[in-house]
């Protein structure tokens, strides 16, 4: 039961941190954020940098918790799984 567990939130984690950090990452290239609230608007780095640096900063702050998750059920996984190899 805990590998499905530890299964779960490691493709969780994963999809996650693609689905942010390639926004993130897309954001950094191109200079233009597309903000989550109604509407979506685009904020553009050359018209609005402190708008556009405040939001690329909390979406770079949300991908701590997906990767907190990530290394907790790796480590998790891993330690069941040397319990396993250690019993047998």
């Amino acid at each position: 039961m805990i590998f499905l567990a530890c299964a779960g939130a490691i493709i969780a984690s994963l999809y996650m941190l693609l689905t942010q950090g390639l926004t993130v990452l897309n954001a950094r290239r191109t200079g233009v954020l597309v903000s989550k609230s109604y509407g979506k608007a685009k904020v553009e780095r050359a018209v609005d940098a402190e708008r556009f640096d405040k939001l690329l900063a909390g979406r770079v702050k949300a991908l701590g918790m997906p990767a907190l998750i990530l290394v907790s059920a790796l480590c998790v996984l891993g330690w069941q799984i040397l319990a396993m190899a250690l019993t047998a």
